[in-house]
């Protein structure tokens, strides 16, 4: 699927580079069915998920069940002098690889990373993507889509039904054309993208570059992605600019990563606790990216 649309989408974006338009919310519309979802045990290796039917096995820094396995690891990159978090992450369907918003709203409730983490029934969570910030652009979460319009100023990150995960440049992605490919699970809408092809950016032209506190998501095969959190702005750890961070998505063994929403944002969630150092204990936020049942 992923090779499709950006076919369709080589030919569509040559007549499709207007300025960024008024976004516009449109009533919640489920567009892909859980039901639909492809199943993604058999990518996993043997011993990933447990039996049908057995309990989960939690540990300070893991979690295994018949659908999920986490295993969450903290580092530290001395050349960069900052601290980073990695959870690895398998899921037998997209299904678990869920976004949740404060109160169940996408469009401006605040509440922190706990709250929303709790109520949505996270086992992991980190920041999401903040898309309410903007007044344009596509958000698809869990499958219902709830703004469609173009925004020709962000770099796009889409998770697809089949466990692809895709990234698109600024200007290179058309919503109309996405919508219609089908199969869409989750749109995010920061960036900016932090590989192309699988190789590494050596220069980006993002306003936020300098060393800062991260948060991204990674693509390694359909089912296995990585959450990643880097701690920043203090004399401890100071953060990563966007080629650092780009550099660690392809040490991880990522094809496809996208920056998340940063800064005071940065912050990840596992099993009941913040397992990172949140600059200044961190922020409300508007949503969050989560591995969970629900």
């Amino acid at each position: 699927m992923r090779k499709t649309i950006k076919t369709i989408l080589s030919i569509t974006v040559a007549v499709c580079l207007s300025a960024p338009v008024a976004g516009w919310a449109i009533k919640a519309v489920e567009i892909t069915p859980e039901t639909t979802l492809a199943g993604l045990s058999p990518n996993a290796p043997e011993g990933t998920f447990l039996v049908a039917g057995a309990a989960p096995v939690i540990t300070e820094d893991s979690y295994q069940d018949e659908h999920i396995n986490i295993r969450i690891t903290k580092s530290r990159l001395e050349e960069h002098r900052a601290d980073i978090v990695v959870a690895d992450v398998w899921v037998s369907s997209v299904k678990y690889f869920r976004r949740g918003f404060a109160l169940g709203k996408w469009n401006g409730e605040m509440r922190s990373v706990k709250t929303i983490a709790e109520d949505s029934g996270a086992i992991l969570a980190m920041t999401g993507d903040y898309a309410s910030l903007l007044d344009a652009g596509l958000v698809v979460a869990n499958g219902i889509l709830y703004r469609d319009s173009n925004n020709r100023v962000r770099d796009n990150c889409l998770v697809l039904a089949d466990g692809e995960m895709v990234t698109y440049k600024r200007r290179e992605m058309d919503v109309a054309t996405v919508l219609d490919a089908g199969g869409l699970w989750h749109s995010f809408l920061f960036g900016p993208q932090l590989l192309e092809d699988g190789e590494v950016i050596l220069k980006s032209d993002s306003k936020i570059r300098q060393a800062n506190p991260r948060s991204a998501i990674g693509f390694i095969s359909p089912g296995h992605y990585v959450f990643v959190v880097a701690d920043g702005r203090t004399s401890k750890s100071r953060g990563l600019t966007i080629e650092a961070l780009s550099q660690l998505m392809k040490d991880l063994g990522c094809r496809y990563a996208y920056n998340l929403d940063g800064g005071q944002s940065a912050v990840m969630w596992f099993n009941g606790e913040i397992v990172n150092s949140p600059y200044r204990g961190g922020r409300r936020l508007t949503d969050i990216v989560y591995i969970g049942l629900e």
